[in-house]
């Protein structure tokens, strides 16, 4: 009996250290989308579709999340592109056509 309880407690260790170690999920946003991100949503999925990024395969939340840091970074440290804020080119040229405030 006593040989069954190791492998079950390593087992038992071994499930537990994944689960702690996952990434928690982005959620989507809770308010509504203004028109302007809801363009930016549109055209980013577009352009990523035709470029065969794997960003394409982002939920909204992260692609919004992407954006703004992209607007975020060249605003408060003037940093524009992939290999100043590694967001994909696409979704930052977007985030400053979209979402930007200049």
């Amino acid at each position: 009996m006593s040989t069954l309880r190791w492998p079950l407690a390593g087992l038992t260790l071994a499930i537990a250290m994944s689960v702690i170690g996952a990434r928690p999920a982005q959620a989507e946003p809770l308010t509504p989308l203004t028109p302007a991100e809801l363009q930016y949503l549109q055209q980013v999925r577009t352009v990523l579709a035709f470029s065969h990024d794997n960003s394409a395969f982002r939920s909204d939340g992260e692609l919004l999340v992407d954006g703004r840091f992209a607007c975020r970074q060249r605003a408060t440290h003037g940093m524009v592109g992939q290999e100043a804020s590694l967001v994909p080119s696409a979704i930052t040229q977007l985030a400053f056509i979209y979402l930007c405030p200049n």
